[in-house]
């Protein structure tokens, strides 16, 4: 194998392995000129191997797991942000709760609210049934991976409603930029966000710097960030330029 082959190899792996890489990072890594990186992300694009953005490269490589596979991941990291979830949501009010691993685990600590649900989530339904709130649950198209209605029957849900609070997951978040891995996913968070008086936006820190498919929303059009004390100084410094931090 050849420099450039090697190299071409090496930055594959890396923006597959991240999501979303800056030029400038990419460079960095291998230590070779931003000039070369340009050159060799336009050939890796020409081949199929990834997508070339503003600034550096996404993967084309986006894996959606499931819910089951997601709730063996970072658990005390989640239940620390279910934690700070239940101090910033008062009784008596009216919440989306998105699909995703870190809100279902907050489900336990929310229903103790005197509160209303909106979900589009199965597993947060199923986990809110047993509980003496008001719920609402969406219907539409169930995506099995993640266990969550999407679609146009599921966006409809929303018409007229008024949310105190809408709950976002993602997949991650780079910069102002807030992902997942598809368009309707996102579609169905936005339209929550759009019926919020206040949006909020989870995620635990190793999803910070790292970008899925899709960016659906701006981090700084978020109320909140609520993550877990395992975040960075720098990444909070970071952070905080775009949205206020729960932590």
């Amino acid at each position: 194998m050849g420099l450039q082959e090697e190299r071409l190899s090496k930055i594959h792996a890396l923006v597959d392995q991240s999501g979303f890489m800056s030029t400038n990072d990419i460079a960095k890594a291998l230590q070779v000129s931003s000039m070369t990186i340009r050159r060799d992300l336009k050939k890796l694009e020409n081949d199929g191997k990834l997508t070339r953005i503003y600034g550096g490269a996404q993967s084309n490589k986006q894996i959606e797991f499931s819910t089951n596979e997601k709730l063996k991941r970072n658990i005390t990291e989640k239940k620390e942000i279910a934690q700070h979830l239940a101090t910033l949501i008062p009784d008596n009010s009216t919440v989306y709760l998105g699909a995703g691993t870190t809100i279902l685990l907050a489900v336990p600590y929310l229903s103790k609210k005197k509160a209303t649900f909106v979900t589009n989530s199965l597993p947060a339904f199923t986990e809110l049934i047993n509980s003496d709130c008001r719920i609402f649950l969406t219907g539409g198209e169930l995506h099995r991976n993640t266990e969550e209605f999407l679609g146009k029957k599921a966006e409809s849900m929303f018409k007229g409603l008024n949310l105190d609070f809408a709950i976002c997951s993602t997949n991650g978040i780079n910069n102002n930029h807030v992902t997942t891995s598809m368009m309707s996913e996102g579609n169905i968070q936005n339209i929550a966000f759009d019926h919020a008086q206040t949006s909020v936006i989870v995620a635990d820190h190793t999803k910070l710097n790292h970008s899925d498919i899709i960016t659906f929303q701006d981090l700084s059009n978020f109320d909140f960030f609520v993550t877990d004390s395992g975040i960075n100084d720098i990444d909070y410094k970071k952070y905080s330029h775009y949205v206020k931090i729960i932590h």
